[in-house]
């Protein structure tokens, strides 16, 4: 049984883009690339510290990859896997979204 988590403004996130949200004491950072939504809980697996902080952008200059704040590392926003950086090899730990009616949810088990 998964806990729903109503994701606010996921539908209307533009493409790019990224929020930060705090659910259950864990933050989590959404993003919108190709029409898609993807959910990754905001650690680095390099050091386990924050991609972004809220007053940070997760991504790069081009919207492209999630990136590390802390040293750089960029993160496909499809899978998670550090494309570049220390961590490369390693992978975000990617968080479950359920739609529901038209609004997105983190499933949380």
């Amino acid at each position: 049984m998964f806990n729903q988590h109503l994701i606010p403004d996921a539908q209307s996130l533009p493409e790019g883009q990224a929020l930060s949200i705090t659910v259950e004491q864990n933050d989590f950072l959404i993003t919108k690339q190709q029409g898609q939504i993807f959910a990754y809980e905001n650690l680095c697996p390099h050091q386990n510290k924050p991609l972004s902080c809220q007053k940070e952008c997760a991504l790069d200059e081009e919207g492209d990859y999630l990136k590390c704040h802390h040293h750089g590392a960029l993160f496909s926003p499809k899978d998670g896997s550090c494309i570049t950086g220390p961590c490369q090899g390693s992978s975000l730990k990617r968080a479950t979204i359920g739609i529901v009616e038209g609004n997105c949810y983190l499933l949380l088990a």
